[in-house]
C-alpha cells in the first residue's frame, strides 16, 4: 500500500474499494476506520 505522496510504481495501478477482505474470511470496511475507501495498488494486466 501507498503512503499519501508516493507514487504508483511503473506498470501498476491504484484501486479504491469501501471493504477489503482477509485472507480469513473477516471483512474490513474503510468507514469503520474513519475513512471513505482503502487504497490498493495493483499490476496493470498485460
Amino acid at each position: 500500500m501507498l503512503k499519501e505522496g508516493e507514487t504508483v510504481p511503473e506498470g501498476c495501478t491504484v484501486i479504491y474499494t469501501p471493504y477489503i477482505t482477509l485472507k480469513n474470511g473477516k471483512r474490513l470496511y474503510a468507514s469503520n476506520y474513519g475513512r471513505k475507501s482503502w487504497r490498493i495498488v495493483v499490476r496493470k494486466e498485460k
